[in-house]
Parts: C-alpha cells; structure tokens; sequence
C-alpha cells in the first residue's frame, strides 16, 4: 500500500518548499512525486528533482479539472505500478482538491497497488493571506479539504495578523493541525507521519475550464539584459498572482518567484539553462497579453523576450 499525501496551496504560499524539506528527509524510503503547474512549462519540477525519485509531471492546469485530470488518474495508475512507499503530489497553487477522494474511488479497480490517502497539506502565505482570501475561493477550498494547516512566512507578519489568520483556519477547519512556520521550517517527518483524513462531504472539484486563469510564458534564446528584466517583472507583478521562472541575464543565471508584489531574485547555479523561460500567471484575464506586449518594448527587451 502506498501513503499519498497532497501538497496544496495558494501561488507563492511555499509548496515546494515544503516538498523540498519532504524529500531531504525521506532519503531512505521510496518515494514517488507529482508536481502539478498552472503553467505550460513545470518550473517547480525542476526545483525537486533527486536522484532515485519518480518525479512525473504534469502542466498547464490543475490536476482537478477536466483539462488534465485523465492526465492525473492515468499517472496515479502508472505510479501504483512502482516500487514505492510514498507518493507525495504537489497540486497547483489555484487547485480545489475536494474530488480527490472521488478520483482515487473511480481508479481503485484499476491499480497494481492500493492507495492509503493520507489527506492533504495546506500552505498559507501568512504575508498575502489577509489580502487574497476574500478574493480567492481556492484558498477557502484548499483550506476546508486538508487534514494539516502550515501557515508559512510568519517571519513577515505581526502578532496581531497571525492571530486573525489562526482564528479563520480554525473557523473553517477545526480539525485540521495547524503548524506556523517559516521557509516551511518544521519536523517534516512528524508531518506526514502523524497525518490522517478528516472526514469531509465529497463533492465535485470546481476546477474546470471556464474557470482557468491566462497563463502565458515568457522566453528568450539569449541573454537578457538584468535591469531591464527587473523592470518589467516589477511591472507586470501588479496585474499578476504569480511570476515564476528561470533566466539567463548578462550578470548571471537568475531565479524568479513573484507572488504579487513581494519578488524575489535568486542567483540559480544548480544546472546551465538552455533559455530563459518564466510564466506568468495573469489576475486580469486576457488583458496581460497586451501589457507583456506593451512592456517588453518599453523596457527595451524587444527582440530578445517574446511570448
């Protein structure tokens, strides 16, 4: 029988953070991954790769909607066929997990092994939390169908915000272990060993195509001039939930993670990239694509960055 755990959470809030921590700990079990991306292409499944781990990805859509959820049941089936004892799936950040037990009931007649659902792991941007939550039902629903509750970025927070985040996970999910951390800072193995399902009304997931965010993604072949680049993430990041990606600048290989306005640059000297590849997540529909367009030109990156 193989554990499975599901990592959610909201764009940026620290999943694969959280799945990095996981698998430097499991070094010693046989463990598969699931990375799920909005995007067209997978950042995060390059950010966990390891030796000896069945990493199997899947893009452009949540693995909860109609777009690819075959892709998913045929992974969980072809996963089932492995030599593994855990099998840990990081869903994307905009995924409503409540048709995950569903799922596992259609596919039960059709699996080498047993699956033994653990529930999942929520990860809450304490830093954007306060902002968003109002706004974005997949946070309610990430939230309501988890058995653990990580409030993450607590370092960036007072008090006062803390307590009134504590308060709402309580209040719409009492059962749920509630952990608070930073960078996904705690006893990982504690975590998934002492996690079990809390019983939930099963009910169809509300990922589907109409409700699907644009995705675009930026590239380019050569190297692209820094403060130039900057410039423009720092311009999008207004009209956008997430920005993420890897690029090759005239000063180094670089590392972006935006989650709204708080951006991050990481110097990236893990392996040499090919090109540069960064997705952008849009909070304002098609309208991004006119405003990439527009702005790749005033920061002078014509030519080189294209969609």
């Amino acid at each position: 029988m193989i554990k499975l755990i599901l990592l959610t959470g909201f764009l940026g809030a620290g999943k694969t953070t959280l799945l990095q921590g996981i698998l430097d700990t499991y070094t010693d079990e046989k463990v598969g991954v699931v990375v799920n991306d909005f995007g067209k292409v997978n950042i995060d499944a390059r950010l966990v790769e390891r030796q000896g781990i069945r990493l199997s990805e899947l893009q452009n859509g949540s693995v909860f909607c109609s777009c690819i959820k075959d892709k998913f049941v045929d992974t969980l089936i072809a996963m089932s066929r492995m030599n593994i004892d855990y099998l840990f799936v990081e869903a994307s950040g905009l995924a409503d997990p409540a048709g995950m037990i569903r799922i596992l009931e259609g596919i039960k007649l059709k699996l080498f092994q047993p699956y033994d659902y653990r529930g999942a792991v929520c990860v809450i941007d304490g830093e954007s939390f306060s902002e968003l939550f109002e706004i974005l039902p997949a946070i309610n629903y990430q939230m309501e169908f988890c058995s653990a509750v990580i409030v993450n970025k607590a370092d960036r927070i007072d008090e006062k915000t803390l307590s009134g985040i504590l308060e709402t996970v309580h209040s719409n999910n009492g059962d749920a272990v509630i952990y608070t951390t930073s960078y996904c800072r705690l006893d990982y193995r504690e975590l998934v060993e002492n996690l079990f399902l809390r019983n939930r009304p099963d009910r169809e997931s509300t990922n589907n195509k109409e409700r699907r965010p644009v995705t675009c993604v930026l590239k380019a072949e050569k190297s692209v001039e820094e403060t130039s680049l900057r410039r423009l993430v720092e311009i999008l990041s207004e009209s956008c939930y997430r920005i993420k990606g890897f690029a090759r600048t005239n000063r180094a290989q670089v590392k972006i993670s935006a989650v709204g306005k708080n951006i991050e640059w990481t110097d990236w000297s893990a392996s040499l990239l090919d090109a540069t590849e960064i997705v952008v997540i849009s909070a304002v529909g098609i309208g991004i694509i006119s405003l990439i367009v527009h702005n790749i030109e005033n920061c002078g990156l014509k030519g080189v960055l294209h969609l």
